[in-house]
């Protein structure tokens, strides 16, 4: 089902007065309205998928990473490759023509001036498995081909960028080949 909501806008949530299914204790209360900052755009590199197969979850794989490149206004610098520290871990479930992987990745970043920072993402690649199933081998399937979001939790004790710490972070997300690209934002 196509989204009805262009991309980079925001659907504003209607009064609650005006959501007549439960009875509001303070159907007046107005919150604000989430805004997107960009954070950096992101590429990484992986290895090939080891296949681990259909288990009690779904059926899961993993990929490890062999590193990458960030860059943006208050980010940028280096994936660190690693073992099965820096990994993807997906479970893969078919509904129908439909697809749907479940995301797990843990990254170490270190920026341009030293500063370790741990990235670890969860989220969900859905579309059609016939366009799914393709994506590490036909480099022509663009990202509005699928969905692909990420929610990024970070952390450092680098005080330069405490920030991290306690920031909301988003991504649109998309594969190409052997590399996951995503431009990350800041839910401000």
């Amino acid at each position: 089902m196509p989204n009805p909501i262009e991309p980079g806008t925001v659907e504003r949530a209607p009064p609650a007065s005006s959501l007549t299914t439960t009875q509001w204790t303070t159907p007046d209360y107005t919150l604000p309205t989430p805004s997107l900052q960009f954070l950096f755009h992101l590429e990484c590199d992986m290895e090939s998928f080891r296949h681990i197969g259909q288990g009690p979850y779904g059926d899961r794989s993993t990929v490890i990473f062999k590193g990458g490149r960030f860059d943006g206004p208050r980010l940028r610098g280096e994936i660190l490759p690693g073992g099965g520290a820096y990994s993807d871990w997906e479970i893969v479930r078919d509904h129908g023509d439909q697809q749907t992987a479940h995301l797990n990745t843990r990254y170490n970043l270190v920026t341009h001036d030293g500063a370790t920072i741990y990235l670890q993402t969860t989220g969900t690649r859905t579309g059609a498995k016939a366009v799914l199933e393709k994506l590490g081998s036909d480099t022509s399937i663009t990202a509005d081909q699928y969905k692909m979001r990420l929610n990024l939790t970070m952390e450092t004790g680098d005080q330069r960028y405490s920030w991290v710490n306690s920031g909301v972070f988003v991504a649109s997300s998309g594969r190409v080949g052997d590399q996951v690209v995503y431009d990350a934002y800041e839910l401000l």
